[in-house]
């Protein structure tokens, strides 16, 4: 019996410190990879406590490689944006200028009970409110509705485009790189750049922020 408890606070304290390396983005809404080293995590920790027979080690060595690869993604991910939207995938507007898009709706797997619904859980029941709607990565539904001011959405992100921010407020490579000119600024030395579709909105170089190093 002692030594159930003992192995159970030994991994118990492990996935701790796992959960906490890997983020506290782990508490709240997950992506695709953090999802599955979750459910992952739970199954490899349950084994070495119910097989007493079961060496601890062989216990505690898959979940640290798991933990450590996990890692390792997530910084490649950082670092090359297209393995991130490789693996995390990007959002995708449902409605935007307040007409649904069928083909969206039809690529997430949702029907129109599941767009309501979700618009729902945002407080908006008339979806003759909402200018926008997003499936982000996580599958969160963002609802923006009319009434509020053009809605902002990032056109580059650590010094990457996001092709599909352009899209949705209808900015060409031209216009942005006309507009870098202008700021005397390069793609590569802009932390964040947002814009609506009347243009650039707001532009942040990694000399404007802490620790901004590209």
């Amino acid at each position: 019996m002692t030594i159930s408890v003992i192995r159970t606070v030994i991994l118990y304290l492990l996935l701790m410190i796992a959960m906490r390396l890997m983020g506290k983005r782990q508490l709240g809404e997950l992506q695709p990879s953090e999802l599955v080293v979750t459910l992952l995590l739970s199954d490899l920790a349950a084994v070495p406590m119910q097989e007493n027979g079961l060496p601890l080690l062989n216990g505690v060595m898959p979940i640290l490689v798991l933990v450590s690869l996990e890692l390792l993604l997530s910084g490649v991910m950082l670092k090359l944006p297209p393995i991130a939207k490789l693996v995390s995938g990007s959002p995708i507007p449902i409605i935007r200028d307040g007409i649904v898009d069928a083909s969206a709706l039809r690529r997430l797997r949702m029907t129109v009970e599941d767009l309501d619904e979700a618009l729902r859980q945002q407080d908006v029941f008339d979806i003759r409110q909402v200018q926008y709607a997003i499936a982000e990565t996580n599958g969160h539904i963002s609802v923006y509705c009319y009434g509020e001011a053009d809605m902002p959405v990032v056109v580059i992100s650590d010094g990457a485009l996001c092709d599909w921010g352009m899209r949705l407020c209808g900015m060409t490579e031209e216009a942005l790189n006309r507009h870098l000119r202008q700021k005397r600024c390069e793609q590569k030395d802009v932390f964040l750049l947002t814009a609506t579709k009347k243009g650039p909105l707001h532009l942040l170089t990694y000399a404007d922020v802490k620790g901004g190093v590209p």
